[in-house]
């Protein structure tokens, strides 16, 4: 039996700062404290509808390229809206945009047991439904970027920012066990209901949200313009001008926009088929496998907060690409569920080297003024091209083992850090 006794000094020394920094933020901004809370509540559900999602496409129509399909329509909306998006988060209350958001997706998604109940479910209802709940995403989440510096001093971005990714790992983690556990009692439909709920929740959540700052300039720019819809894409076209006269903002739209073609349809739509095809597991042990991820992510938060120090944010987010494509390699010779969920567990370690300094390096680098609409282009990169890559996932997994797909996107997906090295501006970012 293990001994159980005092943590080392090393220990101690590891969780301490990186607990009491945390800590004191939670405490101490009841605001980022209830976007967190409410961010973890709403993400989980959205693992729960993700999980879902997949599977049970993929039982009603046995189909790679029409999984890969059906999860493009929750990635759309962002390359069609993604940029008005962003510019109404910089022209109206970012607080209500979330809070109108949130309960437009929990009527959207409650939709989907109640048609079920009706017989008349289908792939294409599934598609519709997931589309229109993603153009509510799309205005969602430059809001939640955007707002962040409202909430908190410029010299706690980093920790909030770390604090914010947490709550999406923590939810990563929380929602795929949750899923485990119902979906042999339930089935995979109530995980859609159990979203539902969740969308409720972080309403509640947003709903109490005070800001700690908010700019004269803002308040007078939003009680002053109205809310023509010429006026938001005029706003468009100056978040689009002002990144591409930016090299620094430029080069991390297109690093960001390639990489994710590169390996976010793999991720999305191979790790359901890699459980199906190598491992001819089922639903359950699917969700069990995306906790990998979770695990992962919460443990590279950790360690980045610890060892990142003076390091640049941009140099970081570089290393963390590279790596985030090498990690997928094993997945080539893996045939069992202990060594897949080990190898996602060790991709997933570096995930954090992207996600945290990619919004910290904006809310760095842009004006509050632009903040909403930049957040809405790197969404467009993020989303928009996932999109695209989980429908080209589906249509190549027809003929590809995606054992192999996984091993080329790791190559692929490596050279795009690589290449982001070349570009001095953003290298010194």
């Amino acid at each position: 039996m293990p001994k159980i006794g005092i943590p080392s000094r090393f220990e101690l020394g590891f969780f301490v700062p990186w607990t009491m920094s945390w800590m004191h933020l939670i405490g101490s901004r009841s605001g980022l404290r209830r976007l967190w809370i409410g961010e973890v509540v709403s993400q989980a559900g959205d693992s729960l509808f993700q999980i879902a999602l997949i599977w049970m496409v993929l039982e009603l129509t046995g189909s790679s390229s029409l999984t890969g399909l059906v999860a493009m329509s929750g990635y759309l909306p962002v390359l069609l809206f993604g940029l008005v998006a962003g510019a109404l988060a910089d022209r109206f209350d970012r607080r209500q945009l979330m809070l109108a958001s949130d309960l437009a997706r929990a009527l959207l998604v409650v939709v989907i047991p109640i048609i079920s109940f009706m017989g008349h479910l289908s792939p294409l209802i599934l598609g519709l439904v997931t589309f229109l709940m993603a153009i509510f995403t799309a205005h969602f989440n430059p809001a939640r970027d955007a707002i962040i510096p409202q909430l908190v001093e410029a010299q706690e971005l980093r920790a909030a920012n770390t604090l914010i990714q947490s709550g999406w790992q923590f939810a990563l983690l929380a929602g795929p066990a949750l899923a485990a556990l119902l979906i042999p009692l339930t089935g995979e439909l109530h995980l859609f209901s159990v979203d539902a709920l969740s969308f409720l929740l972080s309403a509640w959540f947003i709903w109490r949200l005070k800001p700690l700052v908010q700019t004269a300039e803002v308040k007078v720019r939003r009680q002053k313009l109205t809310e023509e819809f010429r006026h938001a894409v005029r706003l468009a076209a100056e978040g689009l001008a002002y990144v591409l006269a930016d090299k620094r903002l430029l080069a991390l739209f297109w690093i960001t926009a390639v990489d994710n073609l590169f390996i976010m349809g793999p991720a999305i739509v191979g790790t359901p088929l890699f459980v199906k095809e190598i491992l001819g597991g089922d639903s359950s042990q699917y969700a069990w496998l995306i906790t990998a991820y979770a695990v992962g992510m919460l443990t590279g938060s950790l360690l980045l907060n610890r060892l990142a120090g003076s390091i640049r944010d941009s140099r970081i987010l570089l290393w963390g690409i590279v790596l985030d494509g090498i990690t997928f390699l094993p997945l080539l010779w893996v045939k069992s569920f202990s060594a897949a969920w080990i190898t996602l567990f060790v991709h997933s370690l570096v995930i954090p080297m992207i996600v945290i300094p990619r919004p910290t390096l904006v809310q760095r680098i842009v004006p509050e003024a632009m903040r909403g609409r930049v957040f809405s282009m790197i969404g467009v990169a993020v989303t928009g091209l996932t999109a695209l890559s989980v429908a080209l996932t589906g249509l190549v997994a027809e003929w590809v083992p995606i054992n192999v797909i996984f091993a080329a996107i790791a190559l692929l997906g490596a050279s795009c850090g690589l290449a982001g090295f070349v570009i001095r501006e953003f290298r010194e970012a």
